[in-house]
Parts: C-alpha cells; sequence; structure tokens
C-alpha cells in the first residue's frame, strides 16, 4: 500500500509541475501577444491616424479642455480607464481561460455524437470568427469621417479590433467600456444633427414664462432672448441646442451606464432612477440658464460669458453628487434585500 500511495503522490506532483508549465507558458504567450497588440495598434495610429498625433497637445491643453467645453469626454474617458484597472484581474482571467474554454466546448461537441469533429477546425473557426470582427472595427475606425471630435474615439476602436483579433473574448469589457465612452461624444452631436431646434425651444417657453412672472423685462423671438440689462446695456443671446446641455446628458448616460456595471439594481428600479436621473440633469442645465441670464440682467454681457465658461463645471458635479447618493441608498437596500432572503431560503 505505502508504494501505491508513492507512486500515486509522484503522479499527483508530475501532473501539478506539468500544469504550472502550462500556465507559465500561457502566460509568456500572452505577454507576448499584449506587446504585439500594442505595437500593431501604435503603428496603426502612427499610418492612418496622424491628425490625432498632431492634436493630441492642443486637445490636452486646459484652454482646448476648458474653453471648448470638451471636458466631458477626457472625464468619462478617465472613469472608464479607472473601471478598466479595477477590472484587469478580470480580464487577464479571460485571456488566460480561453485556450481551457476552447477545449471545454470542444468536449461538449465531441460528445453529442454523430461524426467525429476535428478541435482544430473548431478553434480554427473561433479564431477567424474573431479576426473578422476585429479587421471590421479596425476598417470602421479608418473609415470615419475625419473629425476632431471623434480623433480619440477611432484610435481606441482601432486598438480594440486589434485587441480582438488576439484575444477573442476576453475584449468584452473593453468593448463595453468603449461605448460607454462614445455617448458623451455622440449623444451631442446626434442632438445638434437631428434635434437642435427642439431640443432649444422646450426649455425657452418655460425659460420665459418663469423669468417673465418675476418682473424681469425679457423677450424673445424663436432661439434668440434678448434685454436691456440693469444699467442700460442692451444684450441679445441665442439659446440653442448646446446650451441645454446634451454634453452633460452624455455624461449621464455614461456614469449611470458605469455605475450599473459595477452596482447593478434591479429593472424597475434602475428605469425609474435613469428618468429621474435624465430629468434631473435636464434641470440643472435649466437652472444653469436662468442663472445666467439673470448675471446678464444684473452685472452685464461680460459677467454673462465669463460665468458660462465655468457654471457648468459647478452645477452638474453638485447635482451628481445627489444622484449618486440616492443611487447607492438604493442599490444598498436592494442588497440588503437579498441577503435576507438568501437567509431566508437557507433555513
Amino acid at each position: 500500500m505505502g508504494k501505491i500511495e508513492k507512486f500515486e503522490n509522484i503522479d499527483c506532483w508530475k501532473e501539478a509541475m506539468n500544469f504550472m508549465n502550462f500556465m507559465n507558458f500561457q502566460t509568456l504567450q500572452t505577454a507576448k501577444k499584449l506587446g504585439l497588440w500594442f505595437m500593431a495598434s501604435l503603428a496603426i495610429s502612427l499610418i492612418f491616424f496622424q491628425e490625432f498625433w498632431a492634436s493630441l497637445g492642443t486637445m490636452l491643453s486646459p484652454d482646448w479642455i476648458f474653453g471648448q467645453n470638451n471636458a466631458s469626454p477626457w472625464g468619462v474617458l478617465g472613469l472608464c480607464g479607472i473601471w478598466l484597472w479595477l477590472k484587469r484581474k478580470e480580464i487577464w482571467k479571460e485571456i488566460l481561460e480561453s485556450w481551457q474554454v476552447r477545449k471545454l466546448q470542444v468536449g461538449r461537441l465531441e460528445g453529442r455524437g454523430g461524426e467525429p469533429y476535428e478541435p482544430s477546425n473548431f478553434i480554427n473557426l473561433q479564431t477567424f470568427e474573431f479576426a473578422l470582427l476585429g479587421l471590421a472595427l479596425v476598417a470602421g475606425a479608418i473609415l470615419m469621417p475625419s473629425s476632431r471630435d471623434f480623433l480619440v474615439f477611432q484610435v481606441l476602436l482601432a486598438s480594440l479590433g486589434v485587441f480582438v483579433i488576439f484575444f477573442g473574448r476576453a475584449a468584452k469589457i473593453p468593448s463595453i467600456l468603449l461605448g460607454i465612452y462614445s455617448l458623451p461624444i455622440s449623444f451631442p452631436l446626434l442632438i445638434n444633427k437631428f434635434a437642435q431646434l427642439p431640443y432649444s425651444i422646450i426649455a425657452i417657453k418655460p425659460l420665459m414664462w418663469i423669468l417673465t412672472s418675476l418682473g424681469y423685462p425679457f423677450q424673445n423671438q424663436g432661439q434668440l432672448i434678448y434685454f436691456t440689462s440693469a444699467s442700460g446695456e442692451p444684450i441679445s443671446v441665442a439659446i440653442i441646442a448646446a446650451c441645454m446641455g446634451p454634453a452633460t446628458m452624455g455624461v449621464f448616460l455614461a456614469i449611470f451606464a458605469l455605475m450599473m456595471l459595477d452596482t447593478p439594481l434591479p429593472p424597475k428600479k434602475a428605469a425609474w432612477l435613469f428618468l429621474f436621473g435624465v430629468a434631473g440633469t435636464w434641470f440643472q442645465s435649466f437652472i444653469r440658464l436662468i442663472f445666467l441670464l439673470l448675471v446678464g440682467y444684473h452685472w452685464g454681457a461680460d459677467a454673462l460669458w465669463a460665468d458660462h465658461s465655468w457654471i457648468t463645471y459647478v452645477l452638474f458635479p453638485l447635482w451628481y453628487l445627489l444622484f449618486a447618493y440616492i443611487y447607492f441608498r438604493q442599490a444598498g437596500g436592494w442588497s440588503q434585500k437579498l441577503k435576507k432572503q438568501k437567509v431566508v431560503g437557507r433555513l
């Protein structure tokens, strides 16, 4: 019996060593692939996205970010980067386990009976599908119309395509985060292209009603609001769609999506909180307009335009802190309810 146990221990030790050697080999191969991914992504960006590198210094300058209200995409990109870093172990695990998952899938196919299935054909088919998807993403990034608004997105989309080619299903989380990053870029552009007039008019009517009800001498003609300030200065401003904060709405959509990924809520509660958040984000933009027009009336046009450049960076964070507090209070109540249900189920 002692000899049998000794041989079994030796076999177990050999299996453990083989597994460790396999994992080390897998890790080394993955590290090499990551290096190739980085080099390929860099090469594609240098060849096809030269405008990105030429404009990067300008796009990172404080004058560009805050002067042109371009802080929203950079802020969301930073949040997505933090979330990606927090999920790095999960992505790394997906990369390392991709071969094992394919082996399990092959085993299931072989266990169904019928004609024998060649594992290499299955793996090649999976690799071919991911390669096609990755190439499509790279081609889509290259063929997108040139626009400074989308330069960063194009580079990231091309890099994601290369990542899909190398790592397949491990690109799920980066793909979701890239979609979230696109919200503060695409939403304002969609509003300006398809709903610019309705998005502004829907705010002008209640805005004029409130201000005139308070006794202020504001008048409007369509999107143009004109008045004489307290010091006698004639002032006119055009309320366009951008004034009603489609960029902040895009930021809200992106941050809400990140919160749902990190701390999900049940669908009904999530829907009500989402609607509340959309209404609150619109309302804070509405309050911003009232504030700016009152500043213009009491202190003149120079004060109005000076406050116009910074007031968003005060109101939106304050509003979102309130929304985040409400969200996590609801999420905490939901998690406590789930824990109680689990305890009752065990009893």
